[in-house]
């Protein structure tokens, strides 16, 4: 449940910018809250996460977008300059063995740098993500605030037709009175999809939940052809 607590604490504490104000006091009134009320069940903590999780959805891969162009555009420059000369030499003959600053995210440098070399460099990587963060929201909010905006609207009406079809599935789930593993199976389903939304689980494509439907659809014919079996 620590883990739990922890996800929502980062989803409060890094809430990007633009966020309306009344979202930003509920969610941490509702985390506060849920830090001292040792009665809660973590399916009960969980749907408090999925409910601000959505709200904040929009505005977190809003910036997530542009936080990416800028890290590419700007994190090695920030990297080189905290790294030690040693480390700093090391990495060049790292680019010039043909690793590039993107793999530096991946386990591929592993072989390259020596233990305490990767610590340092995660230490470092740390860094540059916190200034890369640090210049996004600084430039969200000012040259490239209409753009911002523009992005937000754009994930708010994706998630919009995405809370649409998980309700398509729940009335699906509800409806399946025949075959019951197959309503779980669908309910399931829509639970992982809004772990995704929240950080709860992994990320899901915006194309595989517009499947979904068909794909239960299809579930459905093979329980059918299995009864008549």
């Amino acid at each position: 449940m620590q883990h739990t607590l922890d996800i929502f604490s980062h989803l409060v504490k890094q809430m990007p910018p633009l966020v309306p104000n009344d979202t930003k006091e509920d969610a941490k009134q509702a985390y506060e809250q849920m830090k001292t009320n040792f009665d809660l069940s973590l399916e009960e903590m969980e749907k408090t996460i999925i409910v601000f999780g959505k709200k904040l959805w929009p505005y977190r891969r809003a910036f997530e977008e542009f936080f990416n162009i800028h890290e590419s555009e700007m994190g090695e420059k920030f990297l080189i300059g905290k790294l030690e000369p040693k480390l700093k030499r090391k990495y060049k003959g790292f680019l010039e063995y043909g690793g590039t600053f993107r793999d530096l995210h991946s386990g591929n440098p592993a072989m390259f740098f020596d233990t305490e070399e990767r610590v340092q460099m995660c230490e470092a990587l740390v860094g540059v993500n916190e200034d890369v963060a640090r210049y996004t929201a600084q430039s969200v909010l000012a040259s490239e605030r209409i753009k911002y905006e523009k992005k937000i609207v754009e994930f708010q009406v994706i998630l919009d037709d995405i809370e649409k079809r998980l309700n398509t599935l729940l009335m699906m789930a509800d409806d399946e009175q025949e075959h019951p593993e197959l309503a779980s199976e669908i309910r399931q389903q829509v639970l992982s999809f809004e772990y995704g939304l929240c950080l709860l689980g992994p990320p899901h494509h915006y194309e595989a939940i517009c499947r979904t439907e068909e794909h239960f659809v299809g579930r459905k014919q093979e329980y059918k052809l299995r009864s008549l079996a």
